[in-house]
């Protein structure tokens, strides 16, 4: 992918995350630090459907700048599928020098009438995207 650090720097910034998640249109401080501080709470809002705008309000929970990672939890949304979404999104060393891995891993309940596949594999395509975006942020920089 990239050097850790380069995109440790990228994925860290909670309300920047538009910029490499996929469909994501924006994403904006509701309240907290304008920094990454824990308690900090976002609003972001996804286009899956061309006039079907979707929202998030996401608050962070745990910041580990030593270990590359940061947890969040869905507090309020439109999506169906979502509940008791909280996720852990970490940035690790890769066996190649000078790339990286990125975990994103999750806990959910599926909502009524959808499977926890048909969650987790929307979710594991928008991994695949994610990495696709962060690949050319990171060449960027």
């Amino acid at each position: 992918m990239a050097p850790l650090e380069v995109v440790w720097k990228i994925v860290s910034d909670f309300y920047e995350s538009y910029k490499w998640f996929p469909g994501m249109k924006s994403c904006e401080r509701v309240e907290g630090a304008p920094e990454k501080g824990v308690g900090s709470v976002r609003r972001c809002v996804t286009s899956v459907q061309e006039g079907n705008d979707s929202f998030g309000v996401e608050k962070l929970i745990a910041v580990d700048d030593t270990n590359h990672s940061y947890s969040y939890r869905l507090t309020d949304t439109n999506m169906q599928g979502f509940d008791g979404y909280q996720a852990t999104i970490k940035v690790c060393e890769a066996k190649e020098e000078g790339n990286c891995l990125l975990k994103w891993s999750f806990e959910l309940n599926p909502a009524a009438g959808h499977s926890k596949e048909d969650t987790e594999g929307f979710l594991s395509s928008a991994v695949t995207a994610m990495t696709k975006n962060l690949e050319q942020l990171a060449s960027s920089q």
